[in-house]
């Protein structure tokens, strides 16, 4: 069908879950999933058969208890990408995978001292989460009070923007290299080119969240100006006014939007390009922007002051830093590997041990021809100097850029007990995830007694033998 046929929607929102009296209970069904983009039909893969992907509301101090069932093809699993919570266990556990056919309970609360904002939980499968990521498995995860932080976006319109991507071939399956060069459809709340509908003069928060499993997003709205407010689900220390929000894979960006005179604007996804190796995309109208007077709705009044309150929001102390360690990222272009340290993922082994209260920098370095895209799990960070220089310290992170031949110098307190255990530290760019850039850490309390090495009963399965490619 051609796209000149589908009719233009207003922007939505995928379908919300709150908590109620301190629980959100629910189920979540992982399902290969046929789905309609603009005039096209894909072959995807969804939870709960929504390609935008349900949208989790909690607040900090709530439990959430979802029952999780595979009914894909392949193994699956699912990992809360930025929370700061057990890695054990029934929590935030990426090291067990659940088999085909099968269900699991993740059961953890929030913590009442938890940063709020935008987070997500998506596949994290090795081998192939570029794969089940492009097909849908991914949604939103709200921990309310950011707007309390930022008290001028609370008489504001919220806008959840998921922005997620799918390479199609001609027959609506996934390419089976699903590059930018074969074609890539990029949404936003699983809607091609959606209107974003407002008033002359009005300021909305758009809340972006990029996932996507390669794909940046640069992106531009004549007519509207943008402010960032917050990266990574924290508030900036100092908001900033820009022409351009860049959103990198797995990135979220609070962005305070203002419209200007009546009129139709684009939000547009300009051109972006990650190096010589890297991935080119072509510009893209993400949404219109449609401003005009409602009636129906009272004349916007003007934003006031923009004060942020989050007194936690606070640089790594570097008052005693007890290690530091260098992480390279490296490929070969001959074999298609890529490296962390001159290695690829091996779930059997653990890569660093740290141990329960400890202060550590890292210098991540970038030994390759594209960019790479640092994130860790459980631990938020400092982002310290970039090539070198210095950098100003607007707010924690869990996710930055590292540039080519270049390098980022960060700082993480290993103090919270409740991340414990083993997790991951790995490019987000989950091509390079999927062939090797993905390590293991283990944070150990050293006051009792070590844990067995290997506790990674899911990927100790074997990831090629038990495949078979979503689409």
């Amino acid at each position: 069908m051609s796209e000149t046929f589908w009719a233009v929607q207003p922007l939505r929102t995928p379908p919300e879950y709150h908590s109620k009296d301190g629980v959100l209970s629910i189920t979540i069904e992982a399902q290969p999933k046929r789905v309609m983009i603009g005039g096209q039909i894909i072959e995807g893969a969804t939870y709960n058969g929504d390609y935008g992907g349900p949208v989790l509301r909690l607040k900090p101090g709530d439990t959430l208890r979802m029952h999780f069932v595979n009914h894909l093809p392949q193994i699956t699993n699912v990992h809360f990408h930025g929370l700061s919570i057990t890695p054990e266990g029934h929590g935030d556990n990426s090291m067990r995978m659940i088999a085909p056919g099968e269900s699991w309970d993740y059961i953890f609360t929030i913590p009442k001292d938890h940063a709020p904002g935008v987070y997500w939980y998506h596949t994290h499968g090795h081998d192939f989460a570029e794969r089940q990521i492009m097909g849908g498995l991914s949604g939103t995860l709200v921990i309310e009070g950011f707007q309390d932080e930022v008290p001028v976006t609370k008489p504001l319109v919220e806008r959840l923007m998921a922005l997620k991507e799918f390479s199609p071939n001609g027959s609506g399956r996934l390419n089976h290299v699903p590059k930018p060069s074969h074609g890539t459809i990029k949404t936003i709340n699983g809607q091609l080119d959606p209107q974003i509908a407002m008033q002359p003069g009005e300021t909305q928060l758009w809340r972006m969240s990029a996932q996507t499993a390669d794909g940046y997003f640069r992106l531009r709205a004549k007519g509207v100006k943008l402010v960032v407010l917050g990266r990574d689900a924290r508030p900036l220390v100092t908001p900033e006014p820009t022409d351009e929000v860049l959103i990198g894979p797995s990135e979220r960006v609070d962005v305070l939007a203002t419209a200007g005179a009546a009129g139709r604007y684009s939000l547009m996804q300009e051109k972006t390009d990650t190096g010589p190796l890297g991935d080119m995309s072509p510009p893209q109208e993400m949404a219109s922007v449609v401003v005009a007077a409602d009636p129906s709705r009272p004349v916007p009044a003007p934003l006031g002051p923009i004060v942020v309150n989050a007194p936690k929001q606070l640089p790594v102390s570097a008052d005693h830093i007890d290690a530091r360690r260098l992480v390279v990222f490296s490929e070969d272009v001959t074999t298609g590997l890529f490296f962390i340290n001159h290695q690829t993922f091996d779930p059997k082994r653990t890569d660093i041990r740290v141990p329960l209260g400890s202060t550590e920098e890292w210098t991540v370095r970038n030994a390759s021809q594209e960019l790479h895209v640092f994130h860790i799990h459980q631990v938020p960070f400092q982002v310290v100097s970039i090539n070198g220089k210095a950098q100003p310290f607007v707010g924690l992170r869990d996710t930055i850029d590292v540039p080519i031949h270049g390098e980022v110098k960060i700082r993480m307190a290993f103090t919270d007990p409740r991340i414990v255990g083993r997790f991951m530290y790995h490019c987000h760019i989950l091509e390079h995830e999927d062939k090797g850039m993905m390590a293991t850490i283990e944070v150990y309390d050293p006051k009792k007694p070590a844990a067995p090495d290997a506790k990674m009963p899911g990927m100790t399965m074997s990831a090629t033998a038990e495949r078979r490619h979503v689409g």
